[in-house]
Protein backbone atom coordinates (compact mmCIF):
# COMPACT_ATOMS: atom_id res chain seq x y z
CA UNK A 1 0.00 0.00 0.00
CA UNK A 2 2.90 2.37 0.75
CA UNK A 3 4.30 1.70 -2.72
CA UNK A 4 0.93 2.36 -4.29
CA UNK A 5 0.48 5.62 -2.37
CA UNK A 6 3.97 6.84 -3.23
CA UNK A 7 3.47 6.28 -6.95
CA UNK A 8 0.09 8.02 -6.93
CA UNK A 9 1.26 11.07 -4.99
CA UNK A 10 4.41 11.55 -7.08
CA UNK A 11 2.57 11.17 -10.38
CA UNK A 12 -0.18 13.57 -9.28
CA UNK A 13 2.43 16.20 -8.41
CA UNK A 14 4.14 15.83 -11.80
CA UNK A 15 0.87 15.90 -13.78
CA UNK A 16 -0.33 18.93 -11.80
CA UNK A 17 2.85 20.79 -12.70
CA UNK A 18 2.36 20.04 -16.41
CA UNK A 19 -1.34 20.98 -16.41
CA UNK A 20 -0.73 24.19 -14.45
CA UNK A 21 1.96 25.14 -16.96
CA UNK A 22 -0.57 24.72 -19.78
CA UNK A 23 -3.09 26.86 -17.88
CA UNK A 24 -0.46 29.59 -17.41
CA UNK A 25 0.29 29.59 -21.16
CA UNK A 26 -3.19 29.19 -22.68
CA UNK A 27 -5.54 30.85 -20.20
CA UNK A 28 -3.61 33.13 -17.86
CA UNK A 29 -1.26 34.39 -20.62
CA UNK A 30 1.65 34.44 -18.17
CA UNK A 31 4.95 35.85 -19.53
CA UNK A 32 7.11 33.04 -21.00
CA UNK A 33 10.02 33.77 -18.65
CA UNK A 34 7.89 33.16 -15.54
CA UNK A 35 6.36 30.04 -17.08
CA UNK A 36 9.81 28.65 -17.87
CA UNK A 37 11.08 29.44 -14.38
CA UNK A 38 8.16 27.66 -12.73
CA UNK A 39 8.23 24.67 -15.06
CA UNK A 40 11.98 23.98 -14.91
CA UNK A 41 12.21 24.15 -11.11
CA UNK A 42 9.17 22.02 -10.28
CA UNK A 43 9.44 19.63 -13.23
CA UNK A 44 13.04 18.73 -12.44
CA UNK A 45 12.34 18.27 -8.74
CA UNK A 46 9.24 16.14 -9.25
CA UNK A 47 10.85 14.11 -12.05
CA UNK A 48 13.49 13.04 -9.54
CA UNK A 49 10.78 11.84 -7.18
CA UNK A 50 8.99 9.95 -9.97
CA UNK A 51 12.18 8.25 -11.15
CA UNK A 52 12.89 7.16 -7.59
CA UNK A 53 9.50 5.45 -7.17
CA UNK A 54 9.81 3.44 -10.40
CA UNK A 55 11.60 0.78 -8.32
CA UNK A 56 8.31 0.29 -6.42
CA UNK A 57 6.30 -0.70 -9.52
CA UNK A 58 6.72 -4.49 -9.01
CA UNK A 59 5.53 -4.07 -5.41
CA UNK A 60 2.10 -2.72 -6.36
CA UNK A 61 2.96 0.56 -8.01
CA UNK A 62 1.68 -0.76 -11.36
CA UNK A 63 -1.96 -0.38 -10.28
CA UNK A 64 -2.14 3.43 -10.86
CA UNK A 65 -0.61 2.95 -14.32
CA UNK A 66 -3.23 0.34 -15.18
CA UNK A 67 -6.02 2.67 -14.04
CA UNK A 68 -4.44 5.53 -15.98
CA UNK A 69 -4.35 3.46 -19.16
CA UNK A 70 -8.05 2.65 -18.81
CA UNK A 71 -8.96 6.31 -18.28
CA UNK A 72 -6.67 7.37 -21.14
CA UNK A 73 -8.43 4.90 -23.46
CA UNK A 74 -11.82 6.34 -22.49
CA UNK A 75 -10.63 9.91 -23.06
CA UNK A 76 -9.00 9.01 -26.39
CA UNK A 77 -12.16 7.24 -27.56
CA UNK A 78 -14.22 10.35 -26.85
CA UNK A 79 -11.63 12.63 -28.49
CA UNK A 80 -11.36 10.43 -31.58
CA UNK A 81 -15.12 10.28 -32.07
CA UNK A 82 -15.50 14.04 -31.68
CA UNK A 83 -12.70 14.66 -34.17
CA UNK A 84 -14.25 12.33 -36.74
CA UNK A 85 -17.60 14.04 -36.28
CA UNK A 86 -15.99 17.47 -36.74
CA UNK A 87 -14.17 16.28 -39.88
CA UNK A 88 -17.46 15.01 -41.31
CA UNK A 89 -19.19 18.33 -40.67
CA UNK A 90 -16.33 20.34 -42.18
CA UNK A 91 -16.24 18.21 -45.34
CA UNK A 92 -20.03 18.19 -45.77
CA UNK A 93 -20.71 21.88 -45.44
CA UNK A 94 -22.87 23.02 -48.33
CA UNK A 95 -24.01 26.30 -49.80
CA UNK A 96 -27.74 26.36 -50.24
CA UNK A 97 -28.83 28.18 -53.38
CA UNK A 98 -30.99 30.45 -51.29
CA UNK A 99 -28.26 31.36 -48.84
CA UNK A 100 -25.59 33.97 -48.88
CA UNK A 101 -22.31 32.30 -49.84
CA UNK A 102 -20.62 33.96 -46.87
CA UNK A 103 -22.86 32.01 -44.49
CA UNK A 104 -22.01 28.34 -44.96
CA UNK A 105 -24.28 26.06 -42.99
CA UNK A 106 -23.08 23.24 -40.79
CA UNK A 107 -23.92 19.68 -41.75
CA UNK A 108 -26.69 19.29 -39.16
CA UNK A 109 -28.33 22.57 -40.14
CA UNK A 110 -28.27 21.79 -43.85
CA UNK A 111 -29.56 18.27 -43.13
CA UNK A 112 -32.53 19.70 -41.28
CA UNK A 113 -33.29 22.33 -43.94
CA UNK A 114 -33.03 19.86 -46.85
CA UNK A 115 -35.10 17.08 -45.33
CA UNK A 116 -37.87 18.97 -43.56
CA UNK A 117 -40.70 19.65 -46.00
CA UNK A 118 -41.45 22.94 -44.26
CA UNK A 119 -39.81 25.27 -41.78
CA UNK A 120 -41.29 27.24 -38.93
CA UNK A 121 -41.93 30.87 -39.68
CA UNK A 122 -38.98 31.68 -37.41
CA UNK A 123 -36.23 29.08 -37.02
CA UNK A 124 -33.19 29.68 -34.80
CA UNK A 125 -30.25 27.26 -34.87
CA UNK A 126 -28.73 27.58 -31.40
CA UNK A 127 -25.27 26.38 -30.32
CA UNK A 128 -24.01 26.31 -26.74
CA UNK A 129 -20.26 26.95 -26.77
CA UNK A 130 -17.71 27.02 -23.94
CA UNK A 131 -14.72 29.33 -24.43
CA UNK A 132 -11.21 29.19 -22.96
CA UNK A 133 -11.88 32.17 -20.69
CA UNK A 134 -13.16 32.20 -17.08
CA UNK A 135 -16.27 34.27 -17.73
CA UNK A 136 -18.11 35.85 -20.64
CA UNK A 137 -19.69 39.27 -20.18
CA UNK A 138 -23.52 39.20 -20.40
CA UNK A 139 -23.46 41.64 -23.30
CA UNK A 140 -21.16 39.31 -25.29
CA UNK A 141 -22.91 36.04 -24.48
CA UNK A 142 -25.22 35.95 -27.52
CA UNK A 143 -23.88 36.13 -31.08
CA UNK A 144 -26.60 36.03 -33.74
CA UNK A 145 -26.59 36.13 -37.54
CA UNK A 146 -28.98 35.56 -40.43
CA UNK A 147 -28.55 32.44 -42.58
CA UNK A 148 -29.96 33.96 -45.75
CA UNK A 149 -33.44 32.47 -45.70
CA UNK A 150 -36.10 34.78 -44.33
CA UNK A 151 -36.86 33.93 -40.72
CA UNK A 152 -33.86 31.60 -40.34
CA UNK A 153 -31.15 32.65 -37.86
CA UNK A 154 -28.12 31.27 -36.08
CA UNK A 155 -27.48 31.99 -32.39
CA UNK A 156 -24.31 31.07 -30.49
CA UNK A 157 -24.59 31.21 -26.68
CA UNK A 158 -21.09 31.56 -25.23
CA UNK A 159 -20.02 30.62 -21.72
CA UNK A 160 -16.68 30.65 -19.94
CA UNK A 161 -15.45 27.59 -18.08
CA UNK A 162 -16.31 29.25 -14.74
CA UNK A 163 -19.77 30.44 -15.82
CA UNK A 164 -22.95 28.72 -14.67
CA UNK A 165 -25.86 27.96 -16.96
CA UNK A 166 -27.94 30.83 -15.63
CA UNK A 167 -30.52 30.93 -18.44
CA UNK A 168 -33.37 28.46 -18.31
CA UNK A 169 -36.71 28.02 -20.04
CA UNK A 170 -38.47 31.31 -20.72
CA UNK A 171 -35.43 33.36 -19.69
CA UNK A 172 -33.41 31.69 -22.43
CA UNK A 173 -36.12 32.33 -25.01
CA UNK A 174 -36.47 35.97 -23.98
CA UNK A 175 -32.73 36.59 -24.21
CA UNK A 176 -32.53 34.97 -27.65
CA UNK A 177 -35.50 37.03 -28.90
CA UNK A 178 -33.95 40.24 -27.55
CA UNK A 179 -30.64 39.46 -29.27
CA UNK A 180 -32.41 38.68 -32.54
CA UNK A 181 -34.43 41.89 -32.31
CA UNK A 182 -31.27 43.94 -31.75
CA UNK A 183 -29.57 42.21 -34.69
CA UNK A 184 -32.55 42.87 -36.98
CA UNK A 185 -32.71 46.54 -35.99
CA UNK A 186 -28.99 46.96 -36.59
CA UNK A 187 -28.46 44.95 -39.78
CA UNK A 188 -31.72 44.74 -41.71
CA UNK A 189 -33.07 47.05 -44.37
CA UNK A 190 -35.21 49.80 -42.85
CA UNK A 191 -38.20 48.66 -44.93
CA UNK A 192 -37.99 45.12 -43.55
CA UNK A 193 -37.28 45.86 -39.90
CA UNK A 194 -40.91 46.21 -38.79
CA UNK A 195 -41.94 43.02 -40.59
CA UNK A 196 -39.10 40.93 -39.14
CA UNK A 197 -39.60 42.25 -35.60
CA UNK A 198 -43.34 41.54 -35.77
CA UNK A 199 -42.58 38.02 -37.05
CA UNK A 200 -40.35 37.40 -34.04
CA UNK A 201 -43.02 38.57 -31.62
CA UNK A 202 -45.76 36.54 -33.33
CA UNK A 203 -43.58 33.42 -33.31
CA UNK A 204 -42.83 33.85 -29.61
CA UNK A 205 -46.54 34.21 -28.78
CA UNK A 206 -47.43 31.19 -30.93
CA UNK A 207 -45.11 28.98 -28.85
CA UNK A 208 -41.52 27.77 -28.86
CA UNK A 209 -40.32 24.28 -29.74
CA UNK A 210 -36.74 23.20 -28.97
CA UNK A 211 -35.47 20.82 -31.68
CA UNK A 212 -32.27 19.01 -30.75
CA UNK A 213 -30.06 17.45 -33.40
CA UNK A 214 -28.96 13.94 -32.38
CA UNK A 215 -26.17 12.47 -34.49
CA UNK A 216 -24.87 8.93 -34.74
CA UNK A 217 -22.14 7.26 -36.80
CA UNK A 218 -23.02 4.79 -39.50
CA UNK A 219 -20.12 2.32 -39.44
CA UNK A 220 -19.99 0.67 -42.86
CA UNK A 221 -18.25 -2.54 -43.88
CA UNK A 222 -15.46 -0.61 -45.57
CA UNK A 223 -14.26 0.79 -42.22
CA UNK A 224 -11.07 -0.68 -40.77
CA UNK A 225 -10.97 -2.51 -37.48
CA UNK A 226 -9.54 0.53 -35.66
CA UNK A 227 -12.36 2.82 -36.79
CA UNK A 228 -14.93 0.16 -36.01
CA UNK A 229 -13.61 -0.29 -32.48
CA UNK A 230 -13.10 3.37 -31.60
CA UNK A 231 -16.32 4.67 -33.15
CA UNK A 232 -18.40 1.88 -31.60
CA UNK A 233 -16.85 2.75 -28.23
CA UNK A 234 -17.58 6.45 -28.85
CA UNK A 235 -21.22 5.62 -29.60
CA UNK A 236 -21.48 3.84 -26.25
CA UNK A 237 -20.05 6.89 -24.47
CA UNK A 238 -22.20 9.32 -26.44
CA UNK A 239 -25.43 7.39 -25.87
CA UNK A 240 -24.87 7.59 -22.11
CA UNK A 241 -24.21 11.34 -22.03
CA UNK A 242 -26.88 13.58 -20.59
CA UNK A 243 -28.46 16.13 -22.90
CA UNK A 244 -28.01 19.81 -22.10
CA UNK A 245 -31.73 20.49 -22.64
CA UNK A 246 -32.86 19.28 -19.19
CA UNK A 247 -30.10 21.33 -17.55
CA UNK A 248 -31.38 24.42 -19.37
CA UNK A 249 -34.88 23.95 -18.01
CA UNK A 250 -36.53 23.13 -21.34
CA UNK A 251 -39.97 21.60 -20.61
CA UNK A 252 -40.45 18.06 -21.85
CA UNK A 253 -43.47 18.86 -24.12
CA UNK A 254 -41.33 21.44 -25.96
CA UNK A 255 -38.49 19.03 -26.85
CA UNK A 256 -38.09 17.30 -30.22
CA UNK A 257 -35.07 15.26 -31.34
CA UNK A 258 -34.06 15.05 -35.00
CA UNK A 259 -31.72 12.15 -35.77
CA UNK A 260 -28.92 12.16 -38.33
CA UNK A 261 -26.43 9.51 -39.43
CA UNK A 262 -22.78 10.43 -40.09
CA UNK A 263 -21.07 8.00 -42.46
CA UNK A 264 -17.74 6.93 -40.97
Amino acid sequence: MDSLTGVVVSMVMLITTILLTLVMIIIWRTPPALVALYFVVFFVMESVYVSAIFTKIPEGGWIPFAISLILAFIMFGWFYGRQRKLEYELTHKIDSETKDTANRSRSSESHYIKNMKSLHKVTVFTTLRYLLVPKVAPGERFVVSKLGLRGVYRCVIRYGYADKLSLEGDDLVNQVIQSLRAHVLHCSNSLEVDDEVSELEEAKLAGVVHIRGKTRFYIGKECGWFDRTMLAFYEVLHSNCRSALPAMGVPLPQRIEVGMLYEA
